[in-house]
């Protein structure tokens, strides 16, 4: 019995101890870098995104194939995925944006097989958002350092 009430003793400063420390780590700032690999990421995005911004204006416009926009948007995911940023903020961004990128391509070849691809397009939208919210917290930390992502917002 006395073995039992000290394990449970331990496991329950164990679990108070992780809790504290997970609290420290959750209210610690972000710090923010805009080293080489920063601005590379950053450039290489934006090229990305205006890359396959000008493929879908050109497919809704006739202009271009489904297949182009595709492997623009595929291109795209595998650019942003290869980069490395070090800055946490542009990590995340580095995570969610192949993901947005990819879910645009979905929804070109959904519309060409059944006509729609609001899901997918929504969800495109989605998680451009979540990136556009990534941007507009880390910016003014960004800006200061010599990474400005206004063109990004």
């Amino acid at each position: 019995m006395l073995r039992l009430g000290i394990i449970a003793v331990l496991l329950l400063c164990a679990s108070v101890y992780l809790g504290a420390q997970g609290r420290q780590t959750a209210s610690a700032s972000v710090q923010h870098s805009c080293g080489l690999t920063d601005r590379q990421f950053l450039e290489n995005y934006a090229v990305q995104l205006e890359s396959v911004g000008m493929y879908g204006n050109d497919y809704l416009d006739g202009n271009a194939k489904a297949s182009d926009l595709i492997s623009a948007a595929q291109d795209a995911a595998r650019i942003v995925r290869s980069s490395a940023p070090f800055d946490p903020s542009l990590q995340l961004v580095r995570k969610y944006a192949p993901a947005m990128f990819l879910q645009y391509a979905a929804a070109a070849q959904a519309r060409e097989d059944k006509g729609s691809g609001a899901r997918e397009m929504y969800l495109a939208y989605s998680i451009g958002a979540r990136v556009q919210d990534v941007f507009r917290e880390a910016q003014p930390a960004l800006a200061a350092l010599g990474c400005d992502v206004s063109d990004l917002l």
